[in-house]
C-alpha cells in the first residue's frame, strides 16, 4: 500500500464524535431540530444578546447553542477565539447539521480613513494562519460565501446601516502585527485585521457550508498610533445597532 494512501486517509470523523457527545448528553442527533443558520458571536456581543432574553438554550453543540425565541431555525453561540479554535467549533456545528455560519466579531481597522465603530462586511480574508493549509486551502486569500454575504449586505442596507464591504486579513498572532504587514495588507485593499475569519471560511468551504462575517471596528492601526476604541460611544452604538438588527431579522 502506498504512502500517499496513508497521507490522504483522514482518521477522524467529526460527525461520529458529535453524535457520541450528544448521545452522552441525552440527545439523538437524528431527531434534533438543529438551526440552519448560526451566529458565532464574540464574547461581549454574546453577553449582550443573552442579556436581552431573546433566545433559549437548546443543545451542547459546539458550545452552548441557543435558538432565538421567535425563530428556532436561527441560533447563536459564543464564538471561539482564533482560527484553530473557531475551525473546530465550525466542524462540530456543521457535523450537527448547521448550514450557514456567520461570525460577528471585532477587528482592527487598517485603512487610514476608518474610525472606531465602523462596520465591515467581508468577502474573505488574506490568509496568515496554519489552519487553511491543513484543509487543503494553501492560498493567499480564502473567500467567504458570496451569496450569504450578499444576503447580509441586503440586511444591513435595508436597515439603514452604513458599512464597508471588501477583503480583510486574518492572523493567528494578534499581538505580532508589524507595520510592514499593516502596509502590505492595506495596499492589497484589506479593510481590517482579526483572528478567526480564515479558520471559519476554510472549514466551511471544505464542508460545503455557507459562511460569512461582519466586523465592528474596535481599534484602528495608524502609522504612529494604535487607537483603542473600547469604551467609546461610537463603538457601543455600532454594537447595539448590529445586535438589534440580528435579533429583529429572526422575528
Amino acid at each position: 500500500m502506498s504512502l500517499n494512501f496513508y497521507k490522504n486517509d483522514v482518521l477522524t470523523d467529526p460527525k461520529k464524535l458529535v453524535a457520541r457527545e450528544l448521545k452522552n448528553a441525552g440527545f439523538d442527533i437524528n431527531t434534533m431540530k438543529i438551526p440552519s443558520r448560526v451566529y458565532l458571536l464574540a464574547d461581549s456581543l454574546y453577553g449582550i444578546v443573552l442579556s436581552k432574553n431573546c433566545g433559549k438554550y437548546k443543545y451542547p453543540l459546539g458550545g452552548d447553542l441557543f435558538v432565538f425565541n421567535d425563530n428556532d431555525s436561527v441560533g447563536f453561540i459564543k464564538g471561539m477565539m482564533c482560527s484553530p479554535a473557531i475551525a473546530t467549533q465550525a466542524e462540530d456545528l456543521i457535523a450537527g447539521g448547521v448550514k450557514e455560519l456567520i461570525h460577528i466579531g471585532f477587528a482592527g481597522g487598517l485603512q487610514q480613513n476608518m474610525r472606531v465603530g465602523d462596520i465591515v462586511l467581508t468577502d474573505g480574508a488574506y490568509n496568515d494562519t496554519a489552519v487553511a493549509r491543513l484543509y487543503g486551502f494553501d492560498y493567499d486569500f480564502i473567500e467567504s460565501t458570496k451569496s450569504l454575504t450578499d444576503d447580509l449586505q441586503n440586511l444591513l442596507t435595508h436597515n439603514g446601516i452604513n458599512f464597508m464591504r471588501g477583503k480583510h486579513w486574518t492572523t493567528d498572532a494578534g499581538y505580532m502585527e508589524t507595520y510592514g504587514q499593516l502596509v502590505e495588507h492595506r495596499d492589497k485593499g484589506a479593510l481590517c485585521v482579526e483572528m478567526e475569519g480564515v479558520g471559519l471560511f476554510a472549514v466551511a468551504n471544505y464542508r460545503k457550508c455557507r459562511s460569512s462575517a461582519i466586523y465592528v471596528i474596535s481599534d484602528v492601526h495608524r502609522e504612529n498610533d494604535w487607537n483603542l476604541g473600547w469604551g467609546e460611544n461610537m463603538l457601543d452604538t455600532a454594537i447595539n445597532k448590529l445586535i438589534n438588527i440580528i435579533i429583529s431579522s429572526t422575528n
